[in-house]
């Protein structure tokens, strides 16, 4: 379950997409060398985002189905809670939190609080330093390779904001970064950036873990900015 929750927020998606030649869209949408460096530029600069994640696929395995919470830049903490499988059985609701380098998971199974699994024994990376510019999720954005614009639309509250897709390839090593046990040497990204730069939503599809199914990941960034102080339990 940990290893799920960790590997999990490496992933970021949306919807399908019409490519022009120079990787801009027909519409004049950027191409995804302008967008997504600014996408990355406005992950890196954040103070904190909030975040959903979640997956309709069972990959045969120990995994995340789905989880929502708040990851903080400085100092790196992450604190939500997690769905999924542990063991063969599955979980819910579970609270999670990771901060000053220690993971934190509270279940009943493990009498409360525990810091009895750690990232570095999963083959999984931290989520609280998922917003590092140089190992984190804003590093696979842009060293994603073939990536197209499709068509802009309109969404988002009333209607008023201006979304624009993105599809393309994520790179094994990149995905290697946050997540070292990943399989894939390619990965299907989907990207979705708004009218200011922001990428909302994504997705990841292709074998995250050893001996289990290709899957796909999608997460949305709901909020950006976000402040929070985030404490280890007690």
């Amino acid at each position: 379950m940990a290893a799920g929750l960790l590997s999990t927020l490496v992933a970021v998606g949306g919807l399908t997409a019409c490519s022009g030649d120079d990787g801009g869209g027909g519409d004049g949408a950027p191409s995804w060398s302008d967008a997504g460096k600014k996408a990355k530029e406005l992950l890196d600069g954040t103070s904190g985002v909030e975040v959903s994640i979640s997956t309709s696929d069972d990959p045969g395995v120990d995994y995340l189905k789905s989880a929502s919470g708040t990851i903080v830049a400085d100092p790196p903490a992450f604190e939500g809670t997690v769905d999924g499988k542990v063991s063969g059985f599955a979980v819910s609701e579970v609270p999670v939190i990771s901060v000053d380098g220690t993971l934190w998971i509270n279940h009943l199974a493990l009498g409360g609080w525990s810091d009895r699994f750690q990232p570095k024994e999963l083959c999984a990376p931290d989520p609280a330093l998922l917003l590092d510019a140089t190992s984190g999720v804003s590093s696979v954005l842009t060293s994603s390779t073939d990536v197209k614009a499709g068509k802009s639309e309109r969404g988002g509250t009333d209607n008023k904001e201006i979304f624009t897709t993105y599809e393309g390839t994520a790179t094994g090593d990149s995905i290697r970064k946050i997540l070292p046990c990943a399989e894939g040497d390619d990965f299907d990204a989907t990207y979705r950036v708004d009218d200011s730069g922001h990428l909302r939503t994504a997705r990841l599809s292709g074998t995250f873990f050893p001996d289990a199914d290709p899957m796909t990941y999608t997460i949305d960034v709901t909020k950006y900015d976000v402040d929070k102080d985030i404490t280890a339990p007690k």
